[in-house]
């Protein structure tokens, strides 16, 4: 087995990449899991122990696991539902963790298993992760509303984050990057997008951060493709965008001569296209943004992560199957017949027809609000030499600045050395110092 399912969490911008490496890996480690808490709950420990390698051996015993399992139940009533099961890939062990909901409480069942697929570990954890929040988060500072917005059929809601204070503030509207992009960019227990939210309230500037459509109704949105409904930017990110920045300007708490747009990774490279598309915004944020397409992007992470985590032949031959998706996803006018199991991500034709006709760097240069450009220095995903580009592009555009940060990733947390996909599921915050630059950034606008 190989350990080239994490791709599907930490390939470009977060994109998740439906691709067969991860497929496999990730349904193997739900279905073992699955199976191994069966036979607790049918109390086969016994069978259980079978399954288990010689550092479980040296251990536990077939006791301890009737001891493990029978304490759960003392301790939080009967057994009611198997939730669902979280995986991942750290070092050489697939690790699972499965929520166990009991009827006075639930916990989390975490399995590590090797590439053997024998279980290597087993431990009682929390059901969720716990979000370690920032220490400049006053939680007592801001609150939160939630915003109702989307068409009929693709609902959702949007968080609203503003000081507690009553006065109109300026908002900035957090975009995500590319794939189903959750409000608060969870990995592990890191809250990203949230971090940004909570640390800028307490800086006394308003947010605003959402799922992105492909959260919830990816399958809903390929399902009506099929029948004849093209898929593009437009669904994945204007119409959304467009209605909520309308939505927020009508807030009492917010001025709405001061709305920002922040975008993070696709979401920071779209950017010029977001404003040329919200002529009302007062400027905006680009957050490891990427210069060059999506596509050459991915081909440039392939190559990045090809050596770290393409074990075998068959890894490696599954890396150049994904390079060859990005390369069919450069053709310019792909037609209407081209399939989507031929293409990155399952993204239809008309997606990446889309994004090919896109000029973001033309865009740019005929903005004219003001931009404030960052980047972690170590970011992997969209390397330093973007952010260079966009520089030496907008040299001449002064209502361009441009920040980076020496020890931040992509997800703009600290580490040391060469980045790679595990430290994203370090404990971390955002440091208050990005916070910062993005406070005095926004008080140093002129107000309308």
């Amino acid at each position: 087995m190989n350990p080239l399912s994490k791709l599907i969490i930490v390939l470009f911008l977060s994109f998740n990449f439906a691709n067969a490496i991860a497929q496999k890996n990730e349904s193997l480690a739900v279905q073992k899991a699955v199976e191994i808490i069966e036979l607790f709950k049918t109390e086969q420990y016994e069978k259980a122990y079978t399954f288990c390698d010689e550092i479980m051996h040296r251990k536990a015993s077939v006791d301890r696991f009737q001891v493990i399992w029978e304490a759960l139940a003392t301790a939080n009533g009967d057994l009611k539902e198997v939730g669902a099961t979280r995986y991942y890939f750290s070092d050489t062990f697939h690790v699972t963790t499965t929520k166990l909901k009991f009827k006075n409480g639930s916990v989390g069942l975490r399995l590590s298993f090797n590439l053997d697929w024998q279980i290597s570990g087993l431990y009682i954890v929390d059901a969720e992760p716990m979000y370690n929040i920032p220490t400049y988060a006053n939680t007592f500072g801001f609150y939160e509303i939630k915003i109702p917005f989307g068409p009929v059929g693709f609902e959702n809601e949007a968080i609203l984050t503003v000081p507690i204070q009553e006065k109109k503030y300026p908002c900035i509207i957090i975009i995500g990057g590319s794939g189903p992009v959750d409000k608060d960019l969870i990995f592990g227990p890191n809250r990203i997008y949230k971090d940004f939210a909570w640390g800028l309230a307490n800086k006394g500037i308003a947010t605003v951060r959402y799922d992105k459509r492909t959260k919830a109704y990816f399958g809903k949105i390929m399902k009506e493709h099929k029948n004849g409904n093209y898929y593009t930017i437009e669904q994945e990110y204007l119409d959304d965008l467009n209605e909520i920045v309308k939505k927020v300007s009508k807030k009492n708490a917010v001025d709405p001569n001061r709305i920002y747009l922040m975008g993070h990774s696709q979401g920071a490279g779209l950017m010029p296209l977001f404003l040329k598309q919200n002529k009302k915004v007062a400027g905006a944020i680009m957050a490891a943004g990427n210069y060059r397409s999506l596509q050459d992007l991915m081909l440039y992470q392939f190559e990045y992560l090809k050596p770290i985590q393409a074990k075998t032949k068959q890894d490696s031959a599954l890396f150049d199957n994904l390079a060859l998706l990005a390369q069919n996803a450069k053709i310019k006018n792909l037609p209407n017949t081209f399939p989507n199991d031929s293409l990155p991500a399952m993204y239809p034709f008309s997606y990446w027809n889309y994004l090919n006709k896109i000029n973001n760097i033309e865009l740019a240069k005929s903005n004219k609000k003001p931009v404030l450009v960052l980047q972690g220095d170590r970011d992997y995903q969209v390397p330093i030499g973007e952010y260079l580009k966009w520089k030496q592009a907008l040299v001449a555009k002064t209502n361009y600045q441009f920040t980076s940060f020496q020890k931040l990733n992509h997800l703009f947390l600290e580490g040391e050395g060469k980045s790679t996909p595990d430290e994203y599921f370090n404990r971390s915050n955002v440091p208050e110092y990005v916070i910062d630059e993005i406070t005095k950034w926004i008080k140093a606008q002129p107000r309308k």
